[in-house]
């Protein structure tokens, strides 16, 4: 079925919809929202009044929607798409202790997902330390045998995360802004500890 853009135009339905200015108040499933003050890569998931995959089942709400959706986009299994049978513990936890707080999911029977916050820009943009951890170590950050401030070191696939959130829309766009072989690797200000900074312009991309 067709329908008219902002133009007045009408638009084809098709698979990857078209871009749309970031004003715009009527975007499709598929576009992609171009905004000329962002500078990351225009690769949203967008939904028309749904939610996308991203927010998908998650009746607790324990995590907020930048690390969440960081974590789950990285993560190598896909809870959600495993017959009944195969589905493995899952796991939604908030381990709170101010700068020091830790999120974790599930990422299979045997590893874990954890992310932190690590701050947000003027554009909206939000930024996670995320990486992939066993399932033992999660219990032991947890149980509190593992100090939180220890969270990430021995974390491997470690990235920093750009999360645009558009909520109005639903809509969501994960992308990689850096990656670290270890702890050592990423800059103090982005470890356990550091608290949560606000960035005056966009943070640069060097992840490729």
């Amino acid at each position: 079925m067709n329908d008219k853009n902002d133009t007045g135009m009408k638009r084809q339905d098709h698979e990857w919809g078209e871009a749309v200015a970031a004003s715009s108040s009527h975007p499709q499933p598929g576009d992609i929202i171009i905004d000329p003050d962002l500078t990351i890569p225009p690769e949203p998931l967008v939904g028309d009044n749904v939610s996308s995959p991203l927010e998908e089942g998650e009746p607790e709400q324990t995590i907020p929607p930048g690390p969440l959706w960081a974590m789950k986009d990285r993560r190598h299994i896909q809870w959600h798409l495993l017959p009944a049978h195969e589905q493995h513990q899952r796991i939604r936890e908030c381990l709170d202790a101010d700068d020091y707080t830790l999120y974790c999911i599930d990422d299979g029977p045997h590893h874990a997902m954890i992310g932190r916050r690590v701050g947000d820009s003027r554009s909206g943009c939000e930024y996670t330390l995320l990486g992939r951890i066993t399932r033992q170590r999660y219990e032991e950050l947890r149980d509190e045998v593992v100090p939180l401030s220890h969270a990430f070191d021995s974390a491997g696939e470690m990235a920093l995360c750009g999360v645009t959130i558009e909520q109005s829309i639903m809509s969501s766009n994960v992308f990689d802004v850096a990656s670290y072989g270890s702890i050592e690797d990423v800059p103090e200000s982005y470890r356990p500890g550091s608290p949560f900074q606000h960035f005056p312009q966009d943070l640069e991309i060097v992840a490729y």
